[in-house]
């Protein structure tokens, strides 16, 4: 099923990374926390290619608004025409899917969301879907990896979860302030480290990014790190390659 979607506006939230809000005006669109909607222009758009799947970064609660965020991949039609759109465009959006969802019934409390860049987009609508609930059954531990801190999205509010004490934040930059003849990785597993031991080993972990990056995190974990398949769930961002 298809609904209409209103363009409210785009904001950058981050160097070469769009933030766009829509609005839907009918309630029987619907979403849990995590999951993804495909978004198209309207058949009368001139792209060959109008249709993009994207994590809805809003909550729940806050709907009849959704939001998106996206790398402004160079060269990308759709993500050109995208930052073109002007308040008022309308897009299309289809049903919600997805099983990268918050943990339902009994289990563990604690969770570990692990961010590639965008990745970050499925666990601002989880952790903003938790805000508004009066007492939350989890405690977040965020990582977020990005080149530098100008590329982080939604730093502002990831400083504003950390002082609401809301999440736990580890920030791994793998370019900013590298010291010489330190690796990547090195500074990424620094981190892994860091957020596993401030969660426990009884904690759930999330891997959201682009494919690479997830596929490392995971190997990481399990080679690494020793943790359990069973504990990982993982959201691979194919999209975030796409032109």
């Amino acid at each position: 099923m298809e609904f209409s979607a209103r363009l409210l506006r785009t904001v950058p939230v981050a160097a070469g990374t769009l933030w766009a809000e829509f609005e839907i005006s009918d309630s029987a669109f619907t979403f849990e926390a995590g999951q993804a909607s495909l978004f198209s222009f309207p058949p009368d758009h001139p792209l060959d290619d109008r249709s993009r799947t994207f994590s809805l970064c809003s909550a729940p609660e806050e709907l009849p608004t959704v939001s998106i965020a996206t790398r402004l991949t160079p060269g990308s039609p759709f993500k050109k025409a995208l930052k073109g759109a002007r308040p008022g465009q309308t897009f299309l959006i289809e049903e919600a899917s997805g099983d990268f969802i918050l943990p339902r019934g009994e289990g563990p409390k604690n969770l570990v969301f692990l961010a590639g860049g965008i990745g970050i987009t499925p666990f601002r609508s989880m952790v903003r879907s938790l805000k508004k609930r009066k007492e939350s059954p989890f405690r977040i531990f965020l990582m977020t990896v990005n080149r530098t801190v100008d590329e982080t999205p939604f730093l502002s509010e990831c400083q504003e979860w950390v002082r609401e004490e809301v999440v736990a934040w580890v920030p791994v930059l793998t370019k900013e302030g590298l010291p010489v003849g330190g690796s990547r990785q090195e500074r990424i597993n620094e981190g892994l480290s860091r957020i596993l031991e401030m969660a426990g080993e009884d904690s759930l972990l999330y891997l959201s990014g682009p494919p690479a990056m997830v596929d490392a995190f995971h190997q990481t974990l399990l080679g690494q790190f020793l943790v359990e398949e069973s504990r990982i769930r993982s959201e691979m961002f194919y999209g975030y390659l796409s032109r």
